[in-house]
């Protein structure tokens, strides 16, 4: 599993550095969504990333914070905007291109054997635009990324929902749902990806729920 050491820029100017599996996740995590922030930025607000470097596991990504952590600020700033001379632990280190609002480029979710999601993909590489493949499938989203995207999107929760598919109807959800709380169908559909409706595309202040051409073009 991939693991990111990053420096995350907050409120006043000031910088955190920590790691995580998911930029996406821990950016919601940051600004309160899930309740599993860190303290320092539930006193700050988090404002977007400034850097991230990936590694191959959780070691080498604390080693990093480590050394990033005994930085002093300055030297942070210079190492964010490349004024900084190379140092040589980092060249066991990759850095990737992140978006300030939380996230690698921007995100899409998709299943592959889903057709609107080919659709979908198509489109998006037709543009040539840049994204973060993840397979709802095998990687099912977190609750705190579910309650940002909800948040970004306008929809009601029940959108969310994939009521189109072998969970959803297995559960019995199209009698059960209006009597669950928010919370409960945040929490339900965290447990299994396919329970989700796709494809999704996170942008820094937007997602796009499902495929409409006119929809992705207007907003692309």
């Amino acid at each position: 599993m991939a693991y990111y050491t990053y420096i995350l820029r907050c409120e006043g100017g000031s910088l955190y550095t920590g790691i995580t599996t998911n930029l996406s996740r821990r950016f919601c995590e940051h600004q309160g969504k899930g309740g599993k922030g860190a303290k320092y930025t539930a006193l700050r607000r988090p404002l977007g990333y400034e850097a991230a470097w990936q590694s191959k596991g959780r070691s080498e990504a604390s080693k990093l914070e480590y050394r990033l952590k005994a930085l002093s600020k300055p030297e942070k700033e210079r190492l964010i905007i490349g004024d900084m001379p190379k140092e040589p632990y980092l060249s066991d280190y990759t850095r990737i291109n992140i978006s300030y609002n939380g996230g690698i480029i921007m995100l899409f979710i998709c299943y592959n054997r889903c057709t609107t999601c080919r659709k979908a993909k198509a489109f998006l590489d037709d543009k040539g635009i840049k994204y973060d493949f993840r397979d709802i499938k095998t990687e099912n989203p977190s609750e705190a990324e579910l309650r940002d995207w909800h948040e970004k999107s306008g929809l009601p929760l029940k959108r969310f929902f994939n009521t189109s598919g072998q969970q959803y109807r297995a559960l019995g959800l199209s009698k059960k749902l209006s009597d669950m709380t928010e919370d409960e169908q945040f929490k339900l559909l965290s447990t299994d990806g396919m329970l989700v409706k796709r494809p999704i595309l996170v942008g820094g202040d937007f997602v796009l729920l499902s495929f409409k051409e006119e929809e992705w073009e207007e907003k692309l």
